[in-house]
C-alpha cells in the first residue's frame, strides 16, 4: 500500500487562501448575481447567508476535519466512516466525487480558454466599439468567434479560443506540478488580484448617478419572493455548488492542514470570503448595468453575464475613452480567467491527491499525464457546438450529478458511529474552554463548532434539503422537459453523468483493465 501523502500547506494561511481560491470561483462573480436578480434580491441574499451558516459550514467542516484525521483524499476518508463491505461503497463515492471533479475541472478549462480569447479580444473590440450596434457586441463572441450553433451541430471551428483553452491548461499544470506549495503560491494571485479588481469596478460603479437605484435593487428584500419554493431550494442548493463541497476538493485540501490548526475558524474564514465576494460581485453587476442603462439584461444565466452582457457594460464603462474601456476590459476578463483556473486546478487537486496516493506514482507525472489527455478532450469548447456542450454538461455534473453526491455524503457521514469524533477534531486545537465561544488561553475568545447542531445539520438537515431540491427538479423535468437534442443528452448529459459512477468501480477493482489484458496473455 502506498504511503499517505507527505504535502502540507507551509501555514495556516497558505491553506485558507487556497479553500477561498478553490470556492471562490465563476459562480460568485456570474451565477450568484444572476439568482439575486431573479429571485428578489435581499431575499435571496437573506436566505442564502442563513443557508451558508445552518447547512454549508458543517458540511465544509466536516470534510476539512475528515482530510486532516484520516490523511487522504474523498475515497479514503468516506472509507474510514464505515466497517466492511460498506466500506469499500463509501469509497466508491469518494473516487464518483473525485471523477465528478476531474469532469468539472474540464469544462472549467474551455470556459477559462474562452474567457482568455474575450480578454485578448477586448481591445479591439472597445476600440471598435462607437461604431458597433448593442447587438454586435452582445453576439460578437458567440457569433463572430465561435460561430456558435444552438442545435449543437460541430461544423466550425476556432482556432483562437483553441489556442487560449491549451494556454489555460499549461498554466493549469504549472499551478498543479508543485502540489500543495504551488497551490497556495499560486492562491495569491488568483484571489487577490480579482477582488482587487472587483473592489475598483464596485467603486466605479457606485459612482453611476443611479447606483442607488441599484444597490435598492440588490438589497432590498422582495418579500413576496419567499412564497417562492424555487428561491428557497436554488438559495439553499447555490451553498453546496458554491462551497465546493461534496466533489473531492476539501478533503484533499484537509490532508495538507498542518497540526495546530483551528479548523472551526479557518472555515469560517472561508464562508465568509465566499459570501462576500459574492456580494461584491453583485455589486458590480448591479451598478455597471444599472449604470449602462442595462438592467433589463440581468438574468440568471452566467454564460450570458459574461460573455453577452458584460462586453456590451465595459465598452460603456468611462464614455468616449475606449482605450481606458480596453485596458479594464483585459484586466476584468484576465482576473476571470484566474478565477477559473484556480477552480480547475482545484478540482483536478482533488483526483489527483488520491490518485496518486492509491497508484504510488510521482503526482507531477500524474498531473502532466491528465493534463496532456484533457486538453484535447477540451478543444470541444472551440467548436460551434461548445455553449450547448457547456449548458447540458454543466446542469448534469455541477448540478444532478452533485445532488446525488450530496444526499449520499451527507447519509454516510450521519449515519457513521464517528459523527462526534469529527465535531471533536474540528475543535481538537481550539483553545481549553467547554463552551461553544468562551474563554481561550490567555483569555482569547475560543471558536468551538457546536455538537450537537453540527449533528443535526449532518444528519437530518442536509440530506432533507438536497433531496427536496432533488425531487423538485424530477418534478420540473417531467413538467417542462430538458430542451436538448436527445445526441447531446445522451453523450454529453446523462452518459458522463453515468460514468462518473461507473469510473470508481475500475479505481478500486484489484483486478485493473491492465492486469486482466497480462492474464490472459499469461494465461489464454
Amino acid at each position: 500500500m502506498a504511503k499517505p501523502s507527505s504535502e502540507k500547506f507551509q501555514s495556516k494561511g497558505g491553506f485558507i487562501l487556497a479553500s477561498i481560491g478553490a470556492a471562490v470561483g465563476l459562480g460568485n462573480a456570474l451565477r450568484f448575481p444572476g439568482l439575486c436578480a431573479k429571485y428578489g434580491g435581499g431575499a435571496f441574499l437573506f436566505i442564502y447567508f442563513i443557508a451558508l451558516a445552518v447547512l454549508g459550514l458543517p458540511i465544509l467542516n466536516a470534510e476539512i476535519a475528515l482530510g486532516r484525521k484520516v490523511k487522504g483524499g474523498a475515497p479514503k476518508c468516506m472509507r474510514s466512516l464505515l466497517k466492511e463491505p460498506r466500506a469499500k461503497k463509501a469509497e466508491h463515492l469518494g473516487w464518483a466525487s473525485c471523477i465528478n471533479s476531474v469532469i468539472t475541472a474540464l469544462i472549467y478549462a474551455g470556459l477559462a480558454g474562452w474567457i482568455i480569447a474575450t480578454a485578448v479580444t477586448a481591445v479591439p473590440l472597445c476600440l471598435n466599439a462607437p461604431v458597433l450596434e448593442d447587438r454586435e457586441i452582445s453576439g460578437f463572441f458567440f457569433n463572430d468567434i465561435l460561430s456558435a450553433r444552438a442545435d449543437g451541430v460541430i461544423d466550425g471551428f476556432s482556432l483562437l479560443v483553441a489556442g487560449c483553452i491549451l494556454v489555460a491548461w499549461v498554466l493549469m499544470f504549472f499551478c498543479l506540478k508543485g502540489g500543495a506549495a504551488s497551490l497556495s503560491k499560486a492562491a495569491k494571485f488568483t484571489v487577490a488580484i480579482p477582488m482587487t479588481l472587483l473592489t475598483a469596478l464596485a467603486v466605479r460603479g457606485l459612482l453611476y448617478k443611479n447606483a442607488p437605484e441599484a444597490l435598492s435593487a440588490l438589497f432590498i428584500p422582495d418579500f413576496s419572493k419567499l412564497s417562492s419554493p424555487e428561491l428557497w431550494l436554488t438559495a439553499l442548493g447555490q451553498v453546496f455548488f458554491s462551497l465546493s463541497i461534496v466533489v473531492g476538493i476539501m478533503p484533499a485540501y484537509g490532508s495538507y492542514l498542518p497540526e495546530g490548526t483551528n479548523i472551526f475558524k479557518c472555515s469560517l474564514v472561508i464562508a465568509a470570503a465566499d459570501f462576500l465576494v459574492s456580494v461584491l460581485a453583485s455589486v458590480v453587476l448591479f451598478t455597471t448595468l444599472y449604470g449602462c442603462g442595462l438592467q433589463s439584461q440581468i438574468g440568471a444565466s452566467g454564460i450570458i453575464t459574461a460573455f453577452a452582457v458584460y462586453p456590451v457594460a465595459i465598452t460603456r464603462l468611462f464614455g468616449g475613452y475606449p482605450a481606458i474601456n480596453a485596458a479594464v476590459g483585459v484586466l476584468f476578463y484576465s482576473s476571470l480567467a484566474m478565477m477559473a483556473i484556480q477552480s480547475a486546478v482545484s478540482m483536478l487537486e482533488a483526483f489527483l491527491n488520491p490518485f496518486a496516493e492509491q497508484r504510488g506514482k510521482p503526482k507531477k507525472r500524474l498531473a502532466a499525464i491528465v493534463c496532456l489527455c484533457g486538453a484535447p478532450i477540451t478543444l470541444i469548447f472551440a467548436t460551434t457546438a461548445a455553449p450547448t456542450v457547456v449548458d447540458v454538461s454543466d446542469r448534469f455534473i455541477n448540478f444532478y450529478n452533485v445532488l446525488i453526491l450530496g444526499i449520499a455524503e451527507c447519509l454516510i457521514i450521519g449515519t457513521s458511529k464517528q459523527t462526534g469524533e469529527l465535531a471533536d477534531e474540528i475543535n481538537r486545537f481550539a483553545a481549553n474552554g467547554k463552551g461553544k465561544i468562551g474563554e481561550g488561553k490567555r483569555g482569547r475568545i475560543t471558536l468551538k463548532m457546536p455538537k450537537k447542531a453540527f449533528g443535526v445539520s449532518v444528519k437530518f438537515l442536509c440530506p432533507a434539503v438536497l433531496s427536496g431540491l432533488t425531487l423538485y427538479e424530477i418534478l420540473r423535468l417531467i413538467t417542462l422537459g430538458l430542451g436538448y437534442p436527445l445526441w447531446l443528452q445522451i453523450a454529453f448529459g446523462w452518459g458522463l453523468s453515468l460514468a462518473v459512477f461507473a469510473i470508481p468501480a475500475l479505481l478500486t477493482a484489484k483486478i485493473t483493465p491492465r492486469n486482466m489484458w497480462r492474464r490472459k496473455k499469461l494465461h489464454p
